[in-house]
């Protein structure tokens, strides 16, 4: 259930959570804060629970246990516990998130894919959507492809639509799953320069990410998960350079001498 707290808590709180899929964690007993303003990166190997847990955090997976709050408003799930629609509908308008694929509506222009949500989410005058899309397709570098359709984008455009879109909705919080992943170096870049200006103007954002050098660069606080759990975090220099646990060390050396 949804509960307002006017306490010093930090800003995005996960707290104790697990996944089970078919009765298998997936998920054990994560907990995690994230001040405002923080940039925190997730690295791990592929199947470790990286992208389950970040879907937990706006409820996209629920978890089976746990609780996330984020700016004051929780939602604590388990056996006796589930949220209902109204309280889901709440967490997430405060949480925005940034997939693998770009899940663009192929049909309609970049324009209307990064107003269409702002009308029927957020009741927004379709002017008023207008132009909150294109400032914020200015921002990312895609104003002269407003009127272009994704088929009409590169990848890399694409992702950065989806980017604006999700910024439209006005979010505390952005998750990024594997957003380069599906693209190649150079258009991969183009994505990681816009995520780098949004944490410079202070975005709150969780990336689970393979781009090593992006999460040194740009990230606060590096977090690696293996095997559903958090191993180790630190600064992340620290981490990627210096690794204290065996299991970072191995998924280190096999990343970075690759």
């Amino acid at each position: 259930m949804a509960q307002h707290s006017e306490d010093t808590q930090p800003f995005l709180v996960a707290e104790n959570i697990s996944v089970e899929f078919n009765g298998k964690p997936a998920v054990q007993d994560i907990s995690l804060t994230v001040e405002r303003g923080e940039v925190v990166a997730i690295i791990g190997p592929s199947g470790s629970g990286k992208s389950t847990f970040l879907r937990c955090i706006n409820h996209l997976q629920s978890p089976t246990s746990g609780t996330v709050r984020i700016d004051g408003v929780a939602i604590t799930e388990g056996r006796d516990r589930h949220p209902n629609a109204r309280d889901l509908a709440q967490l997430r308008r405060r949480v925005g998130m940034v997939f693998q694929q770009f899940n663009l509506f192929p049909n309609l222009t970049a324009l209307e894919n990064v107003m269409l949500a702002q009308i029927h989410a957020l009741g927004r005058s379709k002017q008023e959507a207008r132009e909150k899309a294109l400032a914020l397709l200015d921002r990312v570098g895609l104003a002269e492809r407003a009127n272009h359709r994704p088929d009409e984008c590169s990848g890399g455009q694409q992702q950065r639509i989806a980017i604006a879109r999700t910024l439209a909705l006005d979010p505390l919080v952005v998750l990024f799953d594997e957003p380069t992943s599906a693209l190649d170096p150079e258009l991969g870049a183009e994505v990681l320069t816009v995520m780098r200006e949004l944490a410079e103007a202070g975005m709150t954002m969780i990336v689970v990410t393979h781009e090593m050098q992006f999460a040194e660069d740009v990230a606060d606080r590096l977090v690696f998960i293996s095997d559903g759990r958090i191993v180790e975090e630190g600064k992340p220099r620290d981490v990627l350079r210096n690794p204290q646990h065996p299991r970072t060390q191995r998924f280190l050396h096999a990343v970075l001498e690759r």
